[in-house]
């Protein structure tokens, strides 16, 4: 199983790579300004991280990292779906029959989650980790509120950031309005990891039962073999 789980990861992290095909294969560095580019290049990252891992049989990518991806892609494709205009008419496929858009906006995130739910071990985030994942959002706004002020004949990325059309005013209730949102998803992400079963539906089990990256297990089982042998 880790050989299909390792080949999934790697797949999504190709999706996201043809996704953003334009700024790392034809040298445009303007798309990084977006979000939704941002976090499917660093989804890439960590998946291919993450799938030659599964292969090779090696530890994974931290469990606070590999939910803040899925975070910030599920963030990605649904304010695409609720919230951004749809894509214009008659863009080019590129892959599958599906756009750029279609790949950056539904199919990733939709991929991402499941491998979150079916081939990621689980009871291993905190709240903690709901909250320190805002950082990432938060770093985001300030930027393009900063690229804004000193570029400022710029666009905007997104409307709902846009400092020249809703004022100070509006970007600081959007923040407080999108940053409430993003941290009851984060939440319902680490809720779902802790209803979850230990060990993934798919997947190499946890050994020992023990939670994963913990110390405690295997301390105490070589604390029990040396009493054994003693």
């Amino acid at each position: 199983m880790g050989v299909v789980v390792g080949l999934y990861r790697i797949a999504v992290a190709v999706f996201a790579l043809i996704g953003t095909q334009e700024i790392w294969r034809d040298g445009d560095p303007s798309g990084l300004v977006y979000f939704t580019n941002q976090s499917n290049l660093l989804l890439a990252v960590v998946f291919v991280w993450a799938g030659f891992a599964s292969l090779a049989r090696q530890p994974q990518p931290p469990a606070w990292l590999k939910g803040a991806v899925t975070l910030f892609i599920l963030i990605t494709g649904l304010v695409a779906y609720f919230i951004l205009p749809p894509d214009a008419p008659g863009e080019p496929a590129v892959v599958l029959g599906l756009t750029d858009g279609q790949i950056v906006h539904q199919l990733t995130p939709i991929m991402a989650f499941v491998d979150f739910l079916l081939f990621d071990p689980h009871r291993r985030l905190r709240v903690k980790n709901a909250a320190l994942w805002l950082l990432y959002p938060v770093a985001y706004c300030a930027f393009t509120t900063v690229r804004g002020v000193v570029l400022p004949d710029t666009d905007y990325p997104y409307g709902f950031v846009d400092v020249a059309e809703i004022g100070y005013l509006g970007l600081v209730q959007n923040v407080v309005l999108y940053g409430v949102g993003f941290f009851v998803l984060g939440l319902v992400i680490v809720g779902i990891d802790r209803v979850l079963p230990r060990n993934p539906v798919i997947g190499p089990k946890v050994p020992g039962g023990a939670r994963p990256g913990s110390r405690s297990g295997s301390a105490r089982g070589r604390g029990s073999r040396s009493r054994s042998e003693g």
